[in-house]
């Protein structure tokens, strides 16, 4: 294997392993196991285990919070007429198919937010942790974007403005689901969230 494609394996073993052990858990030890790789091989690609979750952080969780856009976009249908009645529909249809993607695979919206809360706690991490959210908002915003479009309608507001709302929806989406896979809560949730949302579109 090539120095890249060692690192390209190493960051998405990394990503499963935070998925299903957590931060703390995810050990180099652990991460080369996962990516079927001896241990002795893990510093021709990364200096460190910082290193490697700082990789983690700036590239496997954008791209694949974007994949997760991608499978989600083509969940609302077209609505007749558009307008903000479509917009609504959108909305509530695009977060209902993160629940059902998130309940599919819980574990890679827990790994977003470990790693976000174990940046936070770690000085050496934190300037990255904050560089994922900026991406994540970046990702929310093409969302946005997408579906106003589709809609035919536009956002009062700039969408970099907004994006931090879906970021902020999806976390509280993951966390409640994780804590009590209530699917009435989660849905007013969605309900509450697509609300808020409507407060800042407007028709041509």
């Amino acid at each position: 294997m090539s120095v890249e494609q060692r690192r390209a394996a190493l960051i998405e073993a990394a990503y499963r392993v935070i998925a299903d052990h957590g931060v703390e858990g995810a050990t180099t030890r652990r991460i080369c196991a996962h990516a079927n790789m001896p241990l002795a091989s893990f510093h021709y690609a990364f200096d460190s285990r910082t290193a490697l979750l700082c990789a983690v952080m700036e590239t496997a969780v954008p791209s694949d919070i974007h994949r997760m856009l991608e499978a989600i976009l083509p969940m609302a249908g077209h609505v007749e007429g558009g307008g903000t009645a479509a917009m609504r529909q959108n909305a509530h249809a695009h977060l209902a198919g993160f629940y059902t993607l998130l309940k599919a695979d819980p574990g890679r919206m827990q790994a977003t937010i470990s790693l976000g809360i174990y940046a936070h706690n770690h000085a050496e991490l934190q300037k990255v942790g904050k560089q994922m959210y900026e991406r994540l908002y970046e990702v929310a915003g093409i969302g946005l974007e997408a579906a106003a479009e589709r809609a035919g309608v536009r956002w009062k507001e700039p969408v970099s403005d907004l994006s931090p709302i879906i970021i902020a929806a999806t976390n509280t989406i993951t966390l409640t689901y994780l804590s009590t896979a209530d699917d009435l809560v989660i849905e007013k949730i969605i309900e509450a969230v697509v609300n808020a949302l409507m407060t800042y579109i407007a028709e041509d």
